[in-house]
C-alpha cells in the first residue's frame, strides 16, 4: 500500500486539528492520518492504524484536558492543548500547506503559506544553493534563528523553536528538529515547491 496522500482526507484531518474543540477520537485519526502520510515507509495495515489512533485517544482521554465549556457532555477537547501536551511526548504532524503554488512565470507574485515556518525554509534551501541537505539546511535556519528572524524564538539542544501563525506570548513554541524537517521537505517536494 502508498502512502496516503488523498488531498480530501488529509483536509479534513488537517480541519479537525485546526478547530478550537474536537473529539478525541476525531483528533486521534486526524493525527494518525497525518503523520502516515508524512512517513517516509509505506502504509502501515488498517489494523495496525486503528490501533495507532485507539492508543493515541486513550493518551488524550487520559490527559484529563478542559472540555469545550459550550458543550461540556461532547467530551470535545482542544487539538492544540493535545499537541502541546505531545510535544515531548509523541511526534505531531506538521502543518499541510493547501494553497496552490504560484506559477514560476511569476516570480515576484507574493506567495502566502498556511504556517509561518515554510518560508524560512524555502529560502534557507536558496541559501544553500538548492541543496536539501538536512544538516546544513538545520546550520542556515539556527542562523536566521540568531539573527532574530521571524517566526524563530530559540535555538536548544532539542532543536530551533518557532512561532506558529496564531501564536501569543505564553503560548508553547512548536519544534523544529533535523526529523520534522525531514518530513517537511518531504511535503514541500510532494506540493512541487522543491
Amino acid at each position: 500500500m502508498t502512502k496516503l496522500t488523498s488531498k480530501p482526507i488529509l483536509k479534513k484531518a488537517s480541519g479537525i486539528l485546526a478547530q478550537e474543540f474536537a473529539l478525541p477520537k476525531d483528533i486521534a485519526w486526524a493525527w494518525v492520518t497525518l503523520l502516515l502520510s508524512q512517513e517516509e515507509q509505506k502504509r502501515d495495515s488498517e489494523e495496525k492504524r486503528y490501533s495507532r489512533i485507539a492508543e493515541f485517544e486513550a493518551w488524550i482521554v487520559g490527559l484529563n484536558l478542559p472540555v469545550d465549556p459550550k458543550n461540556p457532555e461532547s467530551g470535545a477537547v482542544s487539538p492544540e492543548s493535545v499537541k502541546n501536551s505531545a510535544r515531548n511526548v509523541f511526534e505531531w504532524p506538521h502543518e499541510y500547506i493547501f494553497d496552490e503554488p504560484v506559477s514560476p512565470k511569476h516570480p515576484d507574485s507574493k506567495v502566502t503559506y498556511s504556517d509561518t515556518i515554510t518560508k524560512p525554509i524555502l529560502d534557507a534551501i536558496k541559501d544553500a544553493g538548492g541543496s536539501d541537505d538536512r544538516p546544513a539546511l538545520i546550520a542556515i535556519l539556527e542562523g536566521y534563528a540568531k539573527e532574530g528572524r521571524e517566526p524563530f524564538a530559540h535555538v536548544t539542544a532539542e532543536g530551533i523553536e518557532w512561532k506558529g501563525a496564531n501564536w501569543s506570548e505564553g503560548d508553547k513554541l512548536n519544534l523544529l528538529t533535523i526529523k520534522s524537517l525531514h518530513n517537511r521537505l518531504a511535503n514541500l517536494r510532494k506540493k512541487g515547491l522543491i
